[in-house]
């Protein structure tokens, strides 16, 4: 499809008072956040239950960024001196939260199940640095991983993928010029991929099972996107709205994940039709469609919140009601990676 050249729209700037607030709420937010995951590995080192079911097998940190260390997991079944596919996970937290440690129960699940190298990445995170640092950083250190001897990888089997931020990073990492031809694909999880259109649509893009309900990422996103933006970015550039990428800088293979009751959601349905298109939908499709093959994927995940692939990170009642959702997308994304994408 030709690409539709459209005006810049400028990312309006905000009140010192108002980024003297959003500051306050993240750096607070960031402490009780620690603090509990603290805590939390505190209670694991003294008998509590671990978050996940299997830890890195190795770290790892390069020169072109020395700061952020990833985590590499290896599946059971690996023999030495064999070449595994490699898939790149990037965390999500609203480019301001999150480590690569939260997605260990996933790396683990993903790379055992699958027989995959998994590497959790990392990145730096705002309101320290903002757009586009954490996707030149991602993007750097996919590069080094890619040049890493020491790491047994298939380059001919290359992935990434990431969950909310993780996702948009993701797709905004594999547009670098260094990494053209070698990601084959990519898996957005509820990933933000349009700032072009407002809160408000947003939210009125999604269905609500009750009149009064609120989407819970509706008070978070203008702190988020504030401390994230500087004023004047391009609200349609296409390393931070995905939809507006063109389809040869992105990998050949894209499978985009949505959640039924997140506001995310819609945006996500909106780049895959983009990608694939489509000039309707039909009312089956709004929920699950193909296109190229398999190659351009797309699945909104009924009943399903922003976030629901976490289980592990759960009270115990949330998590086991989330545990077999999660665990059935995980499976489904994953046979379509091994079986579809890494088989071509």
């Amino acid at each position: 499809m030709e690409q539709m050249t459209l005006d810049p729209l400028y990312w309006a700037p905000i009140t010192r008072f108002t980024r003297l607030r959003y500051l306050l709420s993240i750096y607070f937010t960031k402490l009780i956040l620690t603090t509990g995951f603290l805590l939390r590995k505190l209670v694991i080192r003294f008998g509590g239950k671990s978050l996940s079911s299997g830890k890195p097998t190795l770290s790892k940190t390069y020169p072109c960024r020395p700061k952020l260390t990833h985590r590499v997991f290896f599946p059971k079944s690996y023999e030495a001196g064999k070449s595994l596919p490699l898939y790149i996970d990037v965390h999500g937290g609203g480019f301001a939260f999150g480590v690569p440690e939260h997605d260990d129960e996933f790396c683990h699940f993903f790379s055992n199940h699958f027989n995959l190298i998994v590497i959790s990445v990392n990145y730096s995170l705002a309101p320290r640095v903002v757009f586009p640092v954490p996707s030149q950083d991602v993007a750097a250190v996919v590069e080094a991983i890619l040049d890493d001897d020491s790491l047994p990888i298939d380059q001919s089997r290359v992935a990434i993928g990431g969950f909310s931020a993780g996702g948009n990073l993701a797709l905004s990492a594999s547009q670098f010029p260094a990494l053209q031809g070698k990601i084959k694909a990519a898996i957005a999880w509820y990933a933000p991929v349009d700032w072009s259109v407002g809160y408000d649509y947003k939210c009125a893009s999604r269905p609500y099972k009750n009149a009064k309900d609120v989407d819970g990422l509706a008070a978070l996103a203008p702190i988020f996107n504030n401390v994230y933006l500087p004023t004047g970015t391009d609200q349609r550039d296409p390393l931070l709205s995905v939809l507006y990428a063109d389809r040869k800088v992105l990998p050949p293979w894209i499978y985009s994940i949505g959640a039924e009751y997140d506001m995310l959601c819609d945006e996500s349905r909106r780049m895959m039709v983009k990608l694939a298109g489509i000039e309707k939908l039909t009312e089956s499709e709004k929920y699950a469609f193909e296109r190229e093959g398999g190659k351009l994927r797309w699945t909104m995940v009924k009943d399903a919140k922003h976030s629901f692939t976490h289980w592990w990170l759960r009270a115990p009642k949330v998590a086991a009601l989330r545990k077999p959702v999660a665990e059935e997308m995980f499976m489904e994304a994953g046979k379509w990676l091994t079986e579809q994408a890494f088989a071509e």
